[in-house]
C-alpha cells in the first residue's frame, strides 16, 4: 500500500512547497491514475513514491509517506527500488545497455545474481512483455513501444509491488500508446500488483479501464473518484486537462450524459441510442465542408527518393506540393520518414533522384544558409537550439550572423518578440522561461529571418492541454497574420485533427494518403497501415452508422465545434504589429550540388559475429595495452612490419566493413603525413643522430636540410609506429562492447563504478554525436557557418554556438541516467555481477601468448641485443 499522511514537499531551490498536505493512499491491486497540468505537482509525486524524493532530489519533507510498509524519509533509495519498480517518461534516457537483454538485466547485476540465473530470469521476463526475440537487438533500434516494452521488463525483473509510470505515452505514436496501454493493463490483471500512471493525455490512458482517478492541482489533490464521476464532473478542462472527444462531441450537441446511467467509459462500451438524435441533428445544423486551398505552390517534392547510406532508401519516390498559406501536418510513426522530409526541406540533405522546389525554382544548388531565406525550422526540444542566456540576443542572432546592421536587427527583433508575446520580457534570460516560452523564443528566433515556410517537429510534446492550446493558437495567428505556410511534422492525432486541413501520411518511407483532414482520420485501414488509430470520434460515428464519407463530415464537424467553443472562452488577442517584411528576391547559387557522401566518422561498437568479437574482453584490453607497449618500445622495421600485418589481418578476420575504418584512417593518415613534415622542419637531422651515420641522397653534404637515407629510414619507422597502434585502437573500439570491456575491467580490479562510467561513456557516443548533428543542423539554418569559407576563429565561435545546446542536453541527459541506474540499484553493494561477462576460451589464451611473445622479443631486441633502429642499408 501507497499511504500519504499530511505530506508536503519544498524542494531546496524554492521557496514555496511544491505539494502541500497530499492526504491520499493507494491499495494494494489497484491501478490508479494521477492527473493534472503542467507545473501541477504530480511528477513531484511520482518522484516521492519511486523514493528520488528525498533520496537523490534535495529539499524539505513533511507528514509521511510509507511504500509497502516502508517510511521514505528514514529507508534508502534501494530499499524502496526493491519495492517501487519506475518507467520513466523518457526511455531513450533510461536505457543503460547496449542490447536489450542487458538492459533488463541490469537490476539483476546490481543485486549480485549469478549470470546463469539472469540469463533465464531475463529470457522468462522478455516473454512477458513479448520481446523474447529482440534480446540482441540495441534499444535504440526499436521502436517506441517496443522501447516502452523493455522499460516494462527491466523493472519486472525485481518482481516489485508496484510500477510506476511516469507519462508513458509521452514519445509513442498513437497505437503505440494504445499498444502500451494495454500491456499494462494486461501486467496488471495478472500480477495484481499495484499501478500507479502519471499522464494527462487521459482519453489515451482511459482505453483501459483504471479503478480511480486522482486529481492534482497546485500541489493539493482536488479530486479522488472513479472515471465515470470524473467524467461527468465537468471539472476537466476547468483544470487544463482535455476531455475525450467524444464527450466533448456529446456535450457540444446538447446530450445530457449527467442523467445518462450507461457506461460512459471507454467509448466501445457507450450506449449511443439515448444521443444518437441530438447528435444527428447538430451534424445536419453545423455541418462543416472540406477546405479548399487554391493558392499558389511554395514548395513541392517531385518524385524524390533518399537513402542515407547508398543502399536501403528511406524515402521511395515521395511527390506532393504545399501551398502558400496551409496548415498541414506530417503524420506517420517514428521511422516513417517525416524528419528525412524536414531535412530535404530545409536542406540538410540532397535527395538522390527526384527535385526539391521552392517557389517554383529547382533547389539542388542551394545551401543550408540559402534555403533558411524560405524554410524554417524549429526543433522538438527548445534546449537544443537555444545558444544564448539572454532573450533578445537569442533572437537577434542569425541576423547577426548575416551582417545586418543593429538598428535593423533592433527593429525585427523587437517585431518578432511582440508577434510571440515576449516583448516585455526581451531583456529576461533565457533561464526563467517556462517550457512553452522557450518554444516561443525559439519560434521568435526563426521569424526574424522572415521565412515563408515554417516546419515544426513535435511542437506540443510534453505540453499539458492548456499549454499546447496556448502554443497552437499562436502558432494559427502566425499562418493568419503573416501568411506562414506552416507544416507540423507530428504523431499527435489532436493537433492534426484541431489545426491542419490537410494531412500528409507516410509509412516506411512511402506516401500513403495526402488527403483532407476528415477523410484521413476516416479511413481506418489507411489509419492501421501508418501505425496511427482512429479517434473516439470516428467511434461515435461508426455507432451512428455512418459511412466512411459520412464519418469524415462527422468528425470534421465536431472537431470545428470544439475549436469554435474553446475561442469563445479566451480573451481577445492583442492587436498585430505592423507585418514583417518580405524579400522576394532569392540568392541563387550556381552550379551542381556536390554528391552526398555515404560514409561518416562513426566510433562505436559494431555488432557482428566474428572470430575477434568472440575473443574475452579481459583479453582484448590486455592485448591493446602490450601492443601500445611493443609500439612504444621498439623502433626495429621488421617488428613494426610484422605488427602492421598483423593488424590488417585482424581487420579482416573481424568482418567489418572497410568502409567503416576508412574516413578515420584517412584522418590518421593525414595527421602522419603532418607528423614526418614538422619533423624533418624542425629536425632535419635526426635521423642520422640516431642511427650515427648520414648517407646524403638529396641536396649538398653541407646543406642541413639535404634529404639523407637515415632520415626516410626515421620518418618510414615513425609513421609505422602510427599505422601499427590505429588499426588496432579502431578494432578495439569498434569489436569491444563497452558493457564487455566493463565487465573485463572489473574482473581486472577496477573499480565496477569506474568501469560502468567508461561502458556508458562507448554507449552514449553515438547519441551524443546525432544530439550534434541535430543541433548543428538546427544552427546551421540559422546562419551559423562551418564551412572552409569562413575564418578559423569565425568557426570556432560557430562551434560554440552548437556546443552550448549540446552541453545542456548532455547534462539532462547525465542527470535522468543516474536517476534511472539509482532507481535499479546501481552503487548499492561493493561488488556486481555482469551479464555480458564470459569466460576465457582456448583462442583467448593463444591470443594473448602471441602478442605477448611479440612483446618479449621487442623488449629482448631493445635492451639486451641494443637493437633500437633497424637500418637495411
Amino acid at each position: 500500500m501507497i499511504k500519504f499522511s499530511d505530506f508536503s514537499f519544498t524542494y531546496s531551490s524554492q521557496s514555496k512547497p511544491t505539494l502541500k498536505h497530499i492526504n491520499l493512499e493507494i491499495k494494494d491491486g489497484e491501478k490508479v491514475l494521477i492527473i493534472g497540468p503542467s507545473g501541477s505537482g504530480k511528477s513531484t509525486l511520482g518522484n516521492a513514491i519511486n523514493g528520488l524524493i528525498p533520496h537523490s532530489m534535495e529539499g524539505k519533507t513533511e507528514g509521511s509517506l510509507t511504500v509497502s510498509g516502508l517510511e521514505t524519509k528514514t529507508s534508502d533509495i534501494f530499499s524502496i527500488s526493491q519495492k517501487v519498480g519506475t518507467v520513466l517518461q523518457d526511455t531513450d534516457a533510461q536505457f543503460v545497455g547496449l542490447s536489450v537483454a542487458e538492459d533488463i538485466a541490469f537490476s539483476l547485476e546490481n543485486q549480485m545474481v549469478p549470470p546463469e540465473r539472469m540469463k533465464k530470469i531475463v529470457l522468462d521476463t522478455s516473454s512477458i512483455v513479448d520481446m523474447g526475440a529482440f534480446l540482441k537487438q540495441s534499444p535504440g533500434a526499436l521502436s517506441g513501444g517496443q522501447k516502452q516494452r523493455v522499460s516494462i521488463a527491466g523493472v519486472l525483473v525485481d518482481d516489485v509491488d508496484i510500477l510506476l509510470f511516469d507519462e508513458p505515452l509521452a514519445n509513442l505514436d498513437p497505437a503505440a500508446g494504445l499498444a502500451a496501454m494495454r500491456l499494462i493493463d494486461e501486467i496488471h490483471k495478472k500480477t495484481g500488483k499495484i499501478v500507479v500512471i502519471i499522464e494527462h493525455r487521459l482519453e489515451d490512458v482511459l482505453s483501459c479501464p483504471v479503478d480511480r482517478i486522482v486529481l492534482i492541482e497546485n500541489g493539493e489533490v482536488t479530486l479522488n473518484t472513479d472515471t465515470e464521476s470524473l467524467l461527468r464532473s465537468g471539472v476537466l478542462k476547468k483544470a487544463g486537462i482535455r476531455e475525450p472527444l467524444y464527450i466533448s462531441a456529446l456535450k457540444a450537441s446538447g446530450s445530457d450524459i449527467s442523467s445518462y446511467k450507461g457506461t460512459l467509459s471507454p467509448v466501445e462500451k457507450l450506449d449511443i441510442s439515448p444521443f444518437k438524435e441530438s447528435l444527428l441533428a447538430f451534424m445536419k445544423e453545423h455541418e462543416k465542408k472540406p477546405a479548399v486551398t487554391d493558392t499558389e505552390i511554395v514548395a513541392e517534392l517531385d518524385d524524390v527518393s533518399f537513402s542515407y547510406d547508398g543502399e536501403k532508401d528511406v524515402l521511395s519516390h515521395v511527390s506532393f506540393s504545399i501551398r502558400r498559406g496551409e496548415m498541414v501536418s506530417l503524420l506517420g510513426k517514428n521511422g516513417a520518414g517525416k524528419s528525412t522530409i524536414a531535412s530535404l526541406l530545409m536542406g540538410i540533405i540532397h535527395p538522390d533522384s527526384g527535385k526539391i522546389l521552392i517557389n517554383g525554382k529547382d533547389t539542388s544548388g542551394d545551401t543550408i544558409a540559402t534555403r533558411s531565406k524560405t524554410v524554417g525550422f524549429v526543433m522538438q526540444n527548445p534546449n537544443h537550439m537555444i545558444s544564448h542566456p539572454m532573450i533578445y540576443d537569442e533572437v537577434a542572432f542569425a541576423l547577426r550572423q548575416r551582417g545586418m546592421g543593429e538598428k535593423e536587427v533592433e527593429k525585427r527583433v523587437m517585431d518578432a518578440l511582440e508577434l510571440c508575446g515576449l516583448e516585455k520580457h526581451w531583456k529576461w534570460p533565457i533561464s526563467a522561461l517556462s517550457y512553452g516560452q522557450k518554444k516561443r523564443v525559439t519560434i521568435a528566433s526563426i521569424l526574424v529571418l522572415q521565412p515563408e515556410i515554417l516546419i515544426l517537429d513535435e511542437p506540443t510534446a510534453g505540453q499539458d492541454w492548456r499549454h499546447y492550446t496556448q502554443l497552437m493558437r499562436f502558432i494559427e495567428r502566425l499562418n493568419k497574420e503573416l501568411g506562414l505556410t506552416i507544416i507540423f511534422v507530428t504523431h499527435d492525432m489532436h493537433l492534426a485533427l484541431e489545426y491542419t486541413d490537410r494531412a500528409i501520411v507516410m509509412r516506411s518511407g512511402e506516401l500513403l494518403r495526402d488527403g483532407e483532414i476528415g477523410s484521413v482520420f476516416a479511413d481506418k485501414t489507411l489509419l492501421d497501415n501508418a501505425n496511427l488509430r482512429v479517434t473516439s470520434l470516428y467511434e461515435l460515428g461508426s455507432k451512428l452508422g455512418l459511412d466512411e464519407k459520412g464519418i469524415a463530415s462527422f468528425i470534421r464537424t465536431f472537431i470545428a465545434a470544439e475549436d469554435n467553443a474553446e475561442e469563445k472562452k479566451e480573451k481577445a488577442l492583442s492587436s498585430a504589429p505592423p507585418e514583417l517584411e518580405r524579400k522576394e528576391t532569392r540568392k541563387k547559387r550556381n552550379g551542381k550540388a556536390k554528391e552526398e557522401k555515404r560514409f561518416g566518422f562513426g566510433l562505436s561498437y559494431i555488432d557482428i559475429e566474428s572470430p575477434i568479437h568472440a575473443l574475452n574482453g579481459v583479453t582484448k584490453f590486455l592485448v591493446f595495452v602490450m601492443w601500445l607497449m611493443i609500439t612504444l618500445i621498439t623502433f626495429d622495421l621488421r617488428i613494426l612490419l610484422l605488427l602492421l600485418v598483423i593488424s590488417f589481418g585482424v581487420m579482416k578476420l573481424s568482418k567489418i566493413p572497410f568502409k567503416r575504418f576508412l574516413p578515420l584512417m584517412c584522418v590518421m593518415l593525414g595527421f602522419m603525413v603532418m607528423n614526418a613534415l614538422f619533423i624533418y622542419l624542425f629536425s632535419p637531422q635526426q635521423g642520422p643522430l640516431s642511427m650515427g651515420h648520414r648517407t646524403v641522397i638529396l641536396g649538398p653534404e653541407s646543406m642541413n636540410y639535404s634529404l639523407t637515407l637515415e632520415t626516410v629510414i626515421y620518418l618510414i619507422t615513425v609513421s609505422m609506429k602510427y599505422l601499427a597502434i590505429f588499426p588496432m585502437a579502431l578494432m578495439f573500439v569498434f569489436a569491444t562492447h563497452p558493457s564487455e570491456f566493463a565487465s573485463s575491467l572489473n574482473r581486472l580490479h577496477f573499480s565496477y563504478k569506474i568501469s560502468y562510467s567508461v561502458s556508458l561513456t562507448l554507449r552514449y557516443i553515438p547519441e551524443i554525436t546525432d544530439d550534434y548533428m541535430h543541433i548543428m543542423h538546427a544552427q546551421m539554418a540559422r546562419g551559423v557557418d562551418i564551412s572552409k569559407g569562413v575564418s578559423l576563429l569565425d568557426r570556432i565561435k560557430s562551434v560554440s554556438k552548437v556546443l552550448a545546446p549540446l552541453v545542456l542536453s548532455s547534462l539532462e541527459r547525465i542527470d535522468t541516467i543516474s536517476n534511472a541506474m539509482a532507481l535499479r540499484g546501481f552503487g548499492k553493494n561493493k561488488k556486481r555481477t555482469w551479464y555480458m561477462s564470459r569466460k576465457m576460451k582456448v583462442s583467448d589464451y593463444l591470443s594473448l601468448l602471441i602478442v605477448f611473445a611479440i612483446l618479449l622479443v621487442s623488449i629482448l631486441s631493445r635492451f639486451v641485443f641494443g637493437v633500437k633502429f633497424f637500418y637495411p642499408f
